[in-house]
């Protein structure tokens, strides 16, 4: 059988008829995926196995153990700051100690003498509140010795190396010791010197007969008759007599009163030297070109040697020609406390280490009393003059034999000087002046 024909009109609506069932079927499909998938079992979370937290235990940080303190006493002339530059070497010495040993350094600034002094202080509160003790003070001579002899200081013998307290020039080893034993470490020296004009001179004069030009000056009105007592002792003088008792030999006197009335009556000596009462002003004359040779210091010379021309120095002239000077230095000491004293110890180990003494003694323009520390100088131009001076030095006389004849040797001085007393008199004197 043959298929009908479709007529055009029919083939319309069949096309319109499945073009709308395609839209609904599509639809429908859908539809049903939807539900299918609503209808599908949601799978289960799984749920998660507790497990054990392990609890790591930190070790508790170790705690910084606070720095020991160490309290140190000095005179207004070391002091530590920023104001030169030896304060600041000082204070920078400090500050490496500080951090190296976990130390804090409490500096005490005391007067050099007096009430309220370094030594005033020192015994003052040995007996009364020995909690305010330092650990470390510095001291001169004299006042050294007195603390030792009052049991404030401790000996370095058993806390210092043997080396470092070998280490010192033979005027440096007499000022630390005390009754055979150490008690202090020197750190600072000073001695008499010459300085003369290098216009008038080529070489320094040796003897005091070779001041043949210029004026020479020295300190005639100082206290402690310094000036002359050198002269005497480079004669081989003594200080004591026989019982150790303060005593001089009157004539060795005699020769220097009449060395000196020789150097006036040749015109080399004016009695003006009676009005310079220490080595200050006689530099202060010889800089200001009053005079043409003065007695000084070494430290006037090593601070204000840059700024003068034609200018020298050497060893003070004796009557012989024997190279002789007196020195006088500053010690550190170590404070009779309970505790504290190794670190104590350490502390001055380290300020007196030749490097470093070196460094603050160049800087502060004191003499080193320690061999290393001056070879340490290296090339400086005063090494040389400071050698021979530290060398050649004996230490000052003490205080006692200072007091007892100072004031006696300047009245002879200007008795010999005037014309009012001849040097053998003006030696007898002085000799039974006790």
């Amino acid at each position: 059988m043959r298929p009908s024909k479709v007529c055009p009109a029919q083939a319309i609506v069949i096309f319109v008829w499945l073009r709308e069932f395609k839209k609904y079927a599509t639809a429908f499909g859908l539809a049903l995926a939807i539900s299918a998938c609503a209808m599908a079992p949601t799978p289960a979370t799984p749920t998660a196995t507790p497990t054990a937290t392990r609890q790591i235990l930190q070790p508790d940080p170790t705690p910084t153990p606070a720095p020991a303190t160490l309290t140190l006493w000095l005179p207004p002339q070391f002091a530590p700051g920023p104001d030169d530059p030896a304060a600041q070497t000082l204070a920078r010495q400090l500050a490496n100690f500080e951090q190296t040993h976990n130390v804090r350094v409490t500096v005490r600034v005391k007067a050099e003498t007096g009430p309220g002094g370094l030594l005033d202080s020192l015994l003052g509160a040995f007996t009364v509140a020995p909690q305010a003790l330092p650990d470390v003070v510095a001291l001169p001579a004299d006042d050294l010795a007195r603390a030792a002899r009052a049991g404030v200081l401790v000996p370095l013998d058993l806390l210092l190396p043997a080396e470092t307290l070998t280490d010192t020039y033979p005027f440096a080893q007499t000022l630390s010791r005390v009754e055979g034993r150490w008690v202090g470490a020197p750190f600072a020296a000073d001695a008499r010197v010459l300085v003369y004009d290098t216009s008038l001179y080529d070489a320094a004069p040796l003897r005091w007969a070779d001041v043949v030009t210029g004026t020479l000056i020295f300190p005639g009105g100082e206290s402690d008759g310094l000036t002359l007592l050198s002269d005497y002792l480079a004669l081989g003088g003594s200080l004591t007599d026989d019982a150790g008792q303060p005593a001089l030999d009157a004539a060795r006197l005699a020769q220097v009163f009449a060395q000196l009335r020789a150097l006036q009556e040749a015109e080399r000596l004016s009695a003006a030297v009676l009005t310079y009462d220490d080595p200050t002003e006689t530099w202060q004359v010889f800089r200001e070109r009053r005079a043409g040779l003065a007695l000084t210091t070494a430290r006037w010379y090593l601070r204000e040697a840059d700024r003068m021309r034609r200018s020298a120095a050497a060893l003070p002239p004796t009557a012989e020609g024997a190279p002789f000077t007196l020195a006088e230095g500053w010690s550190w000491a170590i404070v009779n406390r309970d505790a504290g004293r190794e670190l104590s110890a350490l502390l001055v180990q380290a300020l007196i280490a030749p490097d470093a003494l070196a460094e603050w003694t160049r800087a502060a323009r004191w003499l080193p009393p320690r061999p290393s520390a001056l070879a340490a100088w290296g090339d400086d131009p005063f090494a040389p003059l400071a050698a021979e001076a530290l060398t050649r030095a004996q230490l000052r006389p003490p205080a006692e034999i200072l007091t007892t004849f100072g004031p006696p040797l300047r009245s002879a001085l200007s008795d010999v000087l005037s014309g009012r007393a001849t040097p053998e008199t003006a030696a007898q004197q002085v000799a039974g002046a006790r």
